[in-house]
């Protein structure tokens, strides 16, 4: 379940970037809570779904170049709202089957290629139930886990290795990130 880099494509964050990053997500597991990190995972959905739920349908599929932000791919600058929830819907499902699997103390089991994490461009206002939908879901998973810095740590390809406690603070970072991205997308629709 850990995102692979492909042999072709690099990552398109600056390394420095990506190091402030990690460092972020380490020093999040380390201070929050559980508890609030779940907290701020489900505001910055809630966010996303109330920025979302106020357009058209034309609107949420109108692809906008926006400028590059800190945290953000250059390839994902150009995605619709309706594509960025659909993002954050493969990856916040991912994070939430590879949780239970650390803290259990066990491998992942599937190999995730970025590739795997983009959008389609066909991506609709059915991602506004899916995103939803998600967040309660990746909310009883995490609450039925203990300690999230026990069990195991896997590979993340830009932030090194992490414990269930630190992909839990890089959901909740993640879904920021794509919640700001819409809101500069909304800015230029």
């Amino acid at each position: 379940m850990t995102p692979q880099p492909q042999s072709a494509a690099k990552p398109s964050i600056p390394k420095l970037e990506r190091l402030l990053l990690a460092s972020g997500i380490r020093l999040a597991a380390r201070f929050y809570s559980k508890d609030r990190l779940t907290a701020l995972f489900r505001h910055e959905a809630h966010l996303a779904l109330e920025l979302a739920s106020r357009l058209s349908v034309a609107e949420g599929r109108r692809r906008v170049n926006i400028p590059r932000f800190f945290g953000i791919e250059s390839d994902s600058c150009d995605w619709s709202v309706y594509m960025t929830l659909e993002h954050l819907v493969i990856t916040n499902t991912a994070i939430t089957a590879l949780l239970p699997r650390l803290y259990a103390g066990r491998e992942p089991d599937v190999d995730i290629t970025f590739e795997d994490l983009k959008p389609v461009t066909e991506a609709g206002p059915e991602q506004i139930d899916s995103l939803a939908a998600l967040r309660e879901r990746y909310t009883e998973v995490v609450d039925k886990l203990g300690n999230l810095h026990a069990g195991t740590r896997t590979l993340h390809p830009w932030f090194g290795i992490l414990s269930a406690a630190q992909w839990h603070a890089l959901a909740a970072f993640h879904t920021s990130t794509h919640r700001r991205q819409i809101e500069r997308i909304l800015k230029l629709i």
